[in-house]
């Protein structure tokens, strides 16, 4: 097994091998944009490869808020994975859920490796973003014809 370091070419491969649309965020990371959501691969630190999502539901009030603090919790405390927290947005009046995924690259992450955190952390992430908008109803404010437009 070939350990290679992880940086954003080999994130890149990986993405067009998924015929993933994707652009730069900044020299280490990587932007993806979906439906329901922006992933955001981040190589900046050389011993951690962090897959981190926004996810699109806004909270704009208490009740929103405590709803989101809610699936949190839920989420950290029965979920193996991703990782979910609340982000306010520059005004402080909004609140977003992010979710995030690592794995350990301090000696380099083989093919296979890489290509296993793609799935697994993708698919943890998708399926938490699916269960929050079943509950979260009244959060989802785009639709399907948003992404033919």
């Amino acid at each position: 097994m070939s350990l290679s370091p992880v940086n954003t070419d080999r994130i890149r491969a990986v993405l067009h091998g998924h015929d993933l649309n994707f652009g730069e965020s900044s020299e280490e990371e990587l932007a993806v944009p979906t439906r329901n959501a922006v992933y955001f691969w981040n190589t900046s630190n050389p011993h951690i490869l962090q897959l981190r999502a926004h996810w699109r539901g806004i909270a704009t009030d208490d009740a929103q808020f405590a709803s989101l603090v809610e699936q949190v919790r839920r989420c950290n405390s029965t979920r193996t994975g991703p990782k979910a927290y609340l982000a306010p947005f520059e005004d402080g009046r909004r609140y977003g859920l992010i979710a995030e995924c690592d794995i350990v690259a301090t000696n380099g992450l083989s093919e296979a490796q890489l290509d296993a955190f793609f799935e697994t952390s993708m698919s943890m992430m998708m399926g938490f973003f699916s269960d929050l908008e079943e509950t979260l109803s009244d959060f989802v404010t785009w639709n399907e014809e948003e992404d033919h437009a």
